[in-house]
């Protein structure tokens, strides 16, 4: 995630793809309440294809895959804990301590 980062901050093109997309969304968000039904369509749409741009640039596309391996991660890691802390075993069971039991393997 670090090297993904650094290299997203050292191309400014990906930096400044990524500023446009959430500028665009934020002016989205604070004119939907005025909008056409036609030009919301067309706002969230005009929204995914900047989405699929974006993942499709290969230095965002790998920044956006180390954060999402980042956290999932996190995520193993602190339903590990809360496991651990609950008294269950780490896939959630709480119903036997040895993990032998068929209601969660």
């Amino acid at each position: 995630l670090s090297d993904a980062s650094a290299v997203f901050k050292e191309t400014p093109e990906a930096v400044q793809k990524l500023e446009d997309y959430k500028n665009y969304q934020k002016n989205v968000q604070s004119s939907m309440s005025v909008m056409s039904q036609e030009e919301r369509g067309k706002a969230t749409q005009r929204l995914a294809e900047m989405a699929i741009e974006l993942k499709q640039d290969p230095i965002i596309g790998a920044l956006v895959f180390a954060e999402n391996e980042f956290n999932g991660f996190v995520n193993q890691v602190m339903n590990i804990v809360k496991s651990t802390i609950m008294g269950e075993d780490s896939k959630g069971c709480s119903s036997c301590s040895s993990g032998s039991c068929d209601s969660c393997h």
